[in-house]
């Protein structure tokens, strides 16, 4: 069935809560979304492992629901111009001789694992300028350093390895082809080249052979092959490419694609990131403090910013004040008291630390911490406070960017489900003291990813083309010049508090 309508881009986001498979027009009209929960296992303590099993199976039922969605307004198997999948970073999955999982997939956030930089003789600044990560344990090299050392029984069956966006191009096509934004996570590519280091590949015991194919941005692909064709209703062919890193593909999707705009994605949580035109270097990000690694456009770089918990960190702050009895209800109510809350709380602080510092200090260990607190606090003092912790850590890290950078934009871009909630946009717009742009775009990174499939097949002729998405509006949120004034003599207590903590 093929149809006069035009054509059709799917993108897949395999994120760490949700696997979504989003179908868009090239102009950004949506036409579908459908999702399904990714499960984790635990296997023991520390332990974070994403069960691949299911993934592969849901990913073959959403492919095929969209299919049948899209039939339903009028677009065929041949409509579909391009998949472009992107992923979560740092997991890997290891595969034999005949390209069957062998091993498991340690989550981002799973705990076992070590540096083991310097026992590579390898400086900080060595390590940076190579990878463009900032020095910490998470990466893909030190999680396969690690397991080599530690006996993993898995470790000696793999043959070939794959991060995530990497095996479902693989199921799909059976094709192994990486991409540069997504292997910067694993710490095993040098962005300066382009290609896997083979210094830092051959510290896990491995050889470059191992790993898949690194190619330019967008020619990492293969085509849809006929079993998975037979199963979903697509047409075998299709070409299916290797999006990359989510976070990135989520910029693209907020029409980032030079340097100068700076979008806030938040969720679970909460990374800063603009767009640069080179690698910048170990001094330039004060001392390796922020990641600047390949964008999803050829020939730029994401500079990039986090904080391991923001959503995560008001979710338990509902949890724990609303009580286990309270339900959507009691949240409501909580809400409208940090709401009713003075601005800035009387001084009660809250150090938004609840998984680490993340950006600039990246320091794992550090735990969130209450201070200025007193008997005339209420849960609505306390939960205001952790908005105003966030959004400082907001402002700290905002001007170290544009101290980085030379660029102090006029306004911020704002995308994910944590943008959705508008006291604490207000609280944002009003403590950095700039408008908040939040593109009409539910799933930033399942569109970016669609998007870097349009320019792989060539449906758009150049990035800016690509991002004019006409059918996609914006939504401005602008300061309160009252709440501003309030703010603004607080600020310096504010960022210095989180200062006096972060720093080592």
């Amino acid at each position: 069935m093929t149809s006069a309508s035009g054509p059709v881009l799917i993108g897949v986001d395999i994120g760490t809560t949700n696997l979504k498979v989003v179908a868009i027009r090239p102009d950004g009209a949506p036409l579908n979304v459908v999702r399904r929960g990714m499960r984790i296992d635990h296997p023991g303590p520390g332990a974070a492992e994403f069960d691949l099993g299911q993934l592969e199976g849901d990913l073959v039922a959403l492919l095929g629901e969209t299919v049948e969605r899209l039939a339903v307004a009028g677009h065929g198997p041949a409509d579909i111009a391009a998949i472009g999948i992107c992923s979560i970073g740092e997991s890997f999955v290891g595969l034999d001789e005949a390209g069957r999982r062998v091993t498991p997939c340690p989550t981002w956030f799973d705990r076992r694992t070590a540096n083991l930089r310097a026992e590579w003789g390898l400086t900080p600044r060595d390590w940076f300028d190579r990878t463009g990560m900032v020095d910490d344990d998470i990466y893909t090299v030190h999680r396969l350093g690690h397991a080599r050392r530690t006996g993993a029984g898995w470790f000696g069956r793999a043959r070939r390895w794959a991060m995530v966006a990497d095996y479902a191009v693989w199921c799909l096509t059976g094709t192994l082809a990486a991409n540069p934004s997504l292997a910067a996570r694993s710490g095993l590519a040098d962005r300066r080249t382009g290609a896997w280091d083979a210094d830092l590949v051959r510290t896990t015991g491995l050889d470059a052979a191992a790993l898949p194919d690194l190619r330019p941005q967008g020619e990492g692909r293969g085509a849809l092959t006929a079993a998975i064709a037979a199963l979903t209703g697509l047409a075998a062919g299709t070409p299916v490419v290797n999006a990359g890193h989510d976070h990135p593909c989520a910029g693209l999707a907020c029409r980032m694609t030079e340097p100068g705009p700076v979008i806030d994605s938040t969720g679970t949580s909460e990374a800063l990131k603009t767009v640069v035109d080179r690698p910048l270097g170990y001094d330039e990000v004060g001392g390796g403090l922020y990641d600047c690694y390949p964008y999803v456009i050829p020939g730029r770089f994401i500079l990039s910013g986090h904080i391991p918990a923001s959503g995560a960190l008001l979710d338990w702050l509902e949890r724990l004040l609303a009580g286990p009895d309270g339900g959507r209800p009691a949240i409501d109510r909580l809400w409208q008291a940090a709401e009713q809350a003075p601005a800035g709380t009387g001084g009660v602080r809250v150090l938004p630390y609840l998984r680490g510092t993340g950006a600039p200090w990246n320091q794992r260990g550090r735990r969130a911490e209450i201070v200025g607190l007193g008997e005339e606090a209420s849960a609505g003092t306390v939960l205001r406070a952790a908005v105003e912790g966030l959004s400082s850590w907001l402002l700290l890290n905002l001007d170290r960017f544009a101290a980085i950078t030379g660029e102090r934009p006029d306004e911020l871009i704002l995308a994910g489900g944590g943008a959705r909630n508008a006291f604490v946009d207000a609280v944002k717009a009003a403590l950095i003291d700039r408008p908040l742009v939040m593109p009409d775009v539910e799933e930033a990174a399942g569109i970016g990813a669609a998007l870097v499939g349009g320019l792989a097949v060539g449906l758009f002729a150049s990035p800016a083309e690509a991002v004019r998405l006409e059918a996609i509006g914006s939504t401005r949120i602008d300061v309160d010049p009252a709440l501003a004034a309030v703010y603004a003599p607080l600020v310096p207590d504010l960022v210095g508090r989180l200062t006096s903590i972060g720093e080592p």
